[in-house]
């Protein structure tokens, strides 16, 4: 209840952002109701002087210096920066709860199967879809991931055979919608987690395991969420970058 109180009140915030000359204004107006039809010289009176005066310094601050800065970041949907990626999956199970459909760039995807497999199975029942792209097991990039990550030999690959098998289980299972999983055998791509109401992403850092990396978090109204949608779809249509993995 706290997390979605203060997921609303970010909601909030955003909004005032994307409008803060409409909010200038009636901050400004309000200052001029209290000069203009209160007592000349009472407390209201002087309290309507300074909201006129912090309203026209605001006003001029934004012409002179130019929101530049903030509407990149309303533009791009920035919503949150997180530390680690540990840090920020409480707020993506939040939004998980009211997915319909998922796109996912990672590895195994472990923690994440054993956690929200109820909300996973929600998602297949409703006729949603799931799609994975991870890397092919035992390829030379992640065997080279696997040492960046300073993880045992075959570590991520045989969570990566585990997720190909149960998503293969999960298939059998009648939903109405399924799971579709491509591996690729480049480079690693970023870590994106496309939800149609978020998207949380983040790099695979040297030395660190994937969930001790920075991560972001972006709205599903800008920018930044149509870019990345639109990139992992062109990697999934991609036959030459990712093949079918559950493909017997």
């Amino acid at each position: 209840m706290i997390l979605y109180k203060v997921i609303k009140m970010r909601n909030v915030k955003r909004y005032i952002q994307k409008n803060s000359t409409l909010a200038e204004i009636v901050i400004f107006l309000i200052g001029l109701v209290l000069v203009s039809f209160v007592k000349q010289g009472g407390i209201l009176s002087n309290i309507g002087s300074s909201i006129i005066a912090s309203s026209i310094v605001i006003f001029m601050t934004d012409v002179l210096i130019g929101k530049e800065s903030n509407e990149s970041v309303v533009q791009w949907g920035l919503e949150a920066v997180y530390k680690t990626r540990g840090e920020m999956n409480s707020n993506c199970d939040e939004y998980l709860k009211k997915a319909k459909k998922l796109d996912i760039i990672a590895f195994g995807l472990k923690s994440w199967r054993d956690s929200q497999q109820a909300q996973i199975d929600r998602i297949l029942q409703l006729g949603g879809s799931i799609r994975i792209i991870t890397m092919k097991p035992g390829c030379a990039s992640l065997k080279a991931r696997e040492r960046d990550e300073f993880e045992t030999e075959n570590g991520i690959s045989h969570s990566i055979e585990q997720l190909i098998e149960w998503a293969k289980s999960i298939n059998n299972n009648g939903f109405k919608g399924k799971i579709e999983v491509r591996y690729h055998d480049h480079l690693p791509l970023d870590f994106l987690f496309i939800m149609d109401n978020r998207v949380f992403t983040g790099p695979y850092e040297y030395g660190k395991g994937s969930q001790q990396t920075l991560s972001f978090e972006y709205s599903n109204t800008c920018s930044a969420y149509e870019y990345y949608k639109s990139y992992f779809n062109d990697l999934w249509a991609n036959e030459e970058f990712c093949q079918d993995a559950l493909k017997d």
